[in-house]
């Protein structure tokens, strides 16, 4: 994970929320679940495997984050439970607890709390549900790529973390990525811009790496 600092952020604009251009059957609603925090919600949803329909996971934003945590997508439980890395097989959480960039112990219930106490985001690559990862298309994932872009470049993360190197390779068009800071960023609708970092991805059913290599 990048570097840890434990400032809270502090926000330039308030109860602002963008839907992006690039998705036009998109709905979005801002709701404010805590000072300046907002909450992006989808009218899109997608069928899982028991053809049951379940909602993204919804975005955890706010502006000048310290760290904007990107996932592939939302797996069923994150989906139930509404929020994100809820599996009790994943390792992101007891990662993030351990990594210096929280002073506590935190769980996915916190997810919506830790814009403001810590500075950090959270959202999806894809939007839409599966039970794995793989399930999902190179051509779904290559989908959302403007749309992740238009987030970051409006809500001006210092960090961009994306949870998954093969996430990475299909965000950036590279075929070899490695774990780490990387050498481009991501600049912001104004002046400015977002450093990249990547980290491996903390789903449990990923066993090149072991926890403590996903908590550097």
């Amino acid at each position: 994970m990048p570097p840890a600092s434990r400032t809270a952020t502090n926000n330039s604009k308030k109860n602002t929320l963008i839907t992006s251009p690039y998705f036009k059957h998109e709905k979005s609603v801002s709701v404010k679940a805590s000072s300046n925090v907002h909450i992006k919600t989808t009218t899109f949803q997608v069928k899982a495997e028991s053809n049951t329909v379940l909602p993204p996971v919804p975005d955890i934003l706010d502006y000048d984050l310290r760290v904007l945590f990107v996932g592939i997508n939302g797996g069923v439980t994150s989906s139930m439970r509404g929020h994100h890395f809820a599996s009790p097989t994943n390792h992101f959480w007891p990662c993030l607890s351990a990594s210096g960039l929280v002073d506590r112990k935190v769980t996915f219930e916190d997810d919506v709390l830790l814009p403001k106490s810590y500075g950090l985001g959270f959202t999806n690559l894809t939007p839409k549900v599966s039970r794995r990862a793989s399930d999902l298309t190179i051509a779904e994932q290559l989908d959302n790529v403007p749309q992740l872009t238009e987030k970051i470049k409006e809500y001006r993360p210092k960090w961009v973390v994306f949870v998954g190197m093969g996430m990475y390779q299909i965000y950036s068009g590279r075929k070899k990525v490695g774990v780490g800071l990387q050498a481009e960023t991501i600049p912001w609708k104004e002046t400015g811009s977002s450093n990249i970092f990547v980290m491996p991805s903390t789903s449990g059913l990923v066993a090149a790496y072991h926890k403590k290599d996903k908590i550097k």
